[in-house]
């Protein structure tokens, strides 16, 4: 019975004005469901009045008629209860029916807009890979000149070193041969012989 009260008075909140949109329909359109609401006023009222009678006065106990009055009371209410969600569940049905294609749509724009998100984040990804690996070309690239560089140095080097070591050797050569030759002719001039002279006896007297 509490969940009936409970149902009641949210049913009367959604149609007496806590929901903007039906508050601003027209009387016409709103008179079926309030007329229902008053006939289930008047059957709590009818069924508060046949409770009362069933307490009684002195605590005297209910009788059979008393407890069968109550029963068609509850049940009347149970049927009006239901009639009022009947008449409900029509007049919301096309605005759920709204509510349900604008959420479709809205949840359509929001995938649409993170597909569109993604679609840009995978651009930027990509952009970023084309420049990292333009940037890994240059780096290589420029590691590569500067092997080249530096082997052509080395080579340089290398020629320049081998032309010292020529020069060198030549110039060694040369001053063993002058050497030797200044050797040679030194040589010559010791062995060459003493000219012959001829000393005349003096006469005896």
């Amino acid at each position: 019975m509490r969940l009936k009260r409970y149902l009641f008075f949210l049913l009367l909140l959604l149609v007496g004005g806590g929901n903007g949109a039906l508050a601003q329909q027209t009387t016409a359109a709103n008179g079926p469901l309030l007329r229902e609401i008053r006939e289930r006023e008047q059957l709590m009222q009818a069924y508060e009045q046949t409770s009362a009678q069933r307490n009684g006065l002195f605590g005297k106990k209910a009788s059979k008629k008393d407890l069968n009055q109550v029963n068609a009371a509850l049940r009347r209410i149970i049927r009006k209860d239901t009639e009022i969600l009947q008449a409900v569940r029509q007049r919301t049905l096309p605005n759920i029916a709204q509510v349900e294609a604008a959420r479709v749509k809205a949840e359509t724009k929001a995938v649409e807009a993170t597909n569109g998100k993604y679609a840009a984040l995978e651009n930027q990804i990509e952009e970023l890979q084309i420049r990292e690996m333009e940037r890994e070309k240059l780096e290589v690239e420029r590691e590569t000149r500067l092997l080249i560089a530096q082997a052509a140095a080395a080579e340089a080097e290398q020629v320049r070193t081998k032309h010292e070591m020529i020069a060198v050797g030549l110039a060694l050569l040369c001053a063993g041969l002058l050497g030797y030759i200044l050797w040679q002719r030194r040589r010559q001039g010791q062995r060459r012989p003493v000219a012959f002279q001829h000393r005349s006896r003096p006469l005896v007297e």
